[in-house]
């Protein structure tokens, strides 16, 4: 069974992801967080697998900061970046960084959202597609 973490300040999102993580057999949302302070808090009291990281770029969550974070402190966790924006310049902003897979918001349909979930926590790079279409 895979433990996620998710970081999102979107209430709304969150309540998404826990809806389909509890409706998964393979996934258990082990914490929820709205800022980096909590986030950290979660994972310090938790054997967490994958942190989904909520990127907004016009939000106050700092994720490059979260990221470095996470992969010095908790070298073991996985990170999925979610992301409002999922452009070529994101995503290479994210890889960069050090993110082992992210999600646009747009594509994250349950069956994808799960999918990206069980491959990063297994280990594997997920790239969601890049979305072409933004209005």
């Amino acid at each position: 069974m895979v433990q996620a973490v998710i970081l999102e300040d979107h209430t709304l999102y969150r309540l998404g992801v826990k809806y389909v993580f509890d409706h998964s057999p393979d996934i258990f949302l082990a914490g929820e967080a709205n800022c980096d302070a909590e986030l950290f808090r979660i994972l310090a009291g938790t054997s967490a697998d994958i942190v989904l990281v909520g990127v907004n770029l016009f939000d106050d969550i700092a994720y490059t900061d979260i990221t470095r974070r996470i992969r010095h402190d908790f070298p073991t966790v996985k990170i999925l970046a979610i992301a409002n924006e999922d452009t070529a310049e994101i995503v290479q902003s994210m890889t960069e960084v050090g993110i082992h897979g992210y999600i646009g918001k747009r594509q994250a349909s349950k069956h994808e959202l799960t999918k990206a979930v069980q491959m990063v926590a297994e280990g594997r790079e997920y790239a969601g597609k890049i979305d072409t279409n933004i209005c």
